[in-house]
């Protein structure tokens, strides 16, 4: 299904870089894809915009480029990512995961992905305007986890944990099986559509949630089910694990430190699977997220 006509997509704009990078001297045409790549909307595929380029033989060039694009696109966005920081929001979550998830499944299509979100987000909803009267921020938790986990089956892949698919939304969202890291994602997105107050928690060996609300706090395991955890547990885990207790594990993740904490995740199975070409392009988006201030290339 095409995606043209994005509000933020100008296939005039398109076309004129077009042209401008058909004419240029070599040395300026790297410089111009950038560009137009930076004028894709994350949310429309690269071969959506080629397709809105009227002009047939630009429109074929733009085709021909396509993976340049496809590359820049991810670059420009995650550079963009690192100017930001460690922000206190999630604002920037959904463009980034959707963005590393194109790296391991360059055909999947964003409006799918948006619709079982908001899918999942409104059934939410409509549970907690069902026990409106008595909603408690206990209770939204509940609903959540138990819509999440009980009702759509998202779950831990215990028996093919080190499969990289596990790693990007496009899957997850398919399978409903993933990472602690992923499934957070998910759980994620979902609050955000519901504007609830659901943060990711960098705990080592095993991504967790926190809900902090003023009246009620805990943490959440999306891995094991949704199951609701307190404090004490969490630093007993780490005991166990050998790791020293202190706050910075504890402290809210930011999009930034997500995203290159899935883009390690992923260079540690790759290794393991001896898939050099997918460790390379992942290495290469962590050397953007880990850099502030060299522009991508």
């Amino acid at each position: 299904m095409a995606q043209g006509h994005h509000p933020n997509f100008s296939a005039d704009d398109i076309t004129r870089l077009l042209y401008d990078w058909e004419i240029a001297p070599s040395e300026k045409k790297r410089f111009l894809l950038k560009m137009i790549a930076s004028r894709i909307p994350w949310q429309m595929s690269v071969e959506d915009a080629a397709e809105e380029v009227k002009d047939p033989f630009l429109r074929v060039q733009a085709r021909n480029i396509g993976p340049e694009l496809f590359r820049h696109r991810i670059r420009h966005s995650f550079y963009k990512l690192t100017l930001r920081g460690n922000t206190g929001h999630y604002k920037d979550l959904e463009e980034s995961v959707v963005q590393l998830s194109s790296l391991g499944f360059p055909n999947q299509s964003y409006m799918e992905m948006k619709k079982e979100l908001d899918r999942i987000a409104l059934r939410i909803s409509e549970l907690f305007d069902e026990h409106s009267s008595h909603l408690t921020e206990e209770m939204k938790v509940q609903i959540l986890c138990q819509v999440l986990y009980q009702e759509e089956g998202f779950v831990g892949n215990i028996q093919n944990y080190n499969d990289p698919s596990n790693s990007y939304l496009q899957h997850v969202l398919k399978s409903r099986l993933g990472i602690p890291i992923s499934l957070s994602v998910v759980y994620l997105l979902v609050a955000q559509r519901l504007g609830l107050p659901l943060y990711g928690t960098n705990l080592p060996l095993h991504f967790l949630l926190q809900y902090e609300s003023g009246s009620y706090f805990t943490y959440i395991d999306p891995f094991h089910g949704g199951v609701l955890l307190d404090r004490f547990t969490c630093e007993k885990f780490l005991e166990a694990n050998g790791y020293p207790l202190s706050p910075k594990y504890f402290t809210k993740a930011s999009t930034l430190s997500m995203i290159k904490r899935m883009c390690r995740n992923l260079i540690h199975i790759y290794r393991e699977k001896q898939s050099k070409e997918m460790e390379t392009l992942i290495k290469d988006q962590l050397s953007i997220l880990e850099s502030r201030s060299t522009p991508a290339e």
